[in-house]
């Protein structure tokens, strides 16, 4: 056996890895598990995803999020490739310290701070909270 694989390095990574998966592998065992009880198994079913799907309230936020996810996922992208590319190709210009500094802040900030600063700015423009506010706040 190699000397940096030792027997240590391999029951180390097998328990982390077991430590990270197992609550996931059991999650979805038991999404499966007939009885409304979480501990006690009841049988194979899947009730609960038919309930799931049928579930109009649930299927409706479900694609608002898929929605808000994509775009947002979009438009960051972008304006991060831009920001990346105004940072790496122009290195002087005025104000590229504060442009640097707003390009970095969302990286340090809590995420908690960020979405009250932007509910209070949202609330003192006038603008109405729902997709596009959700949508502004994730590109941030």
């Amino acid at each position: 056996m190699n000397a940096t694989w030792s027997r240590f390095n391999i029951t180390s990574i097998v328990l982390g890895f077991a430590f990270l998966y197992l609550p996931i592998v059991l999650l979805i065992v038991f999404s499966f598990n007939e009885s409304k009880l979480v501990t006690v198994w009841g049988g194979f079913s899947t009730k609960w995803y038919v309930s799931l799907f049928h579930n109009q309230g649930l299927m409706d936020a479900t694609w608002v999020t898929a929605r808000v996810g994509l775009i947002s996922a979009t438009v960051a992208t972008v304006l991060g490739t831009l920001a990346a590319l105004t940072l790496t190709r122009y290195t002087r210009f005025k104000g590229r310290v504060l442009f640097s500094g707003m390009v970095f802040a969302p990286l340090v900030m809590p995420e908690v701070i960020t979405g009250l600063s932007l509910l209070l700015l949202f609330v003192a423009v006038g603008l109405d909270r729902g997709f596009l506010t959700v949508t502004l706040a994730h590109i941030t």
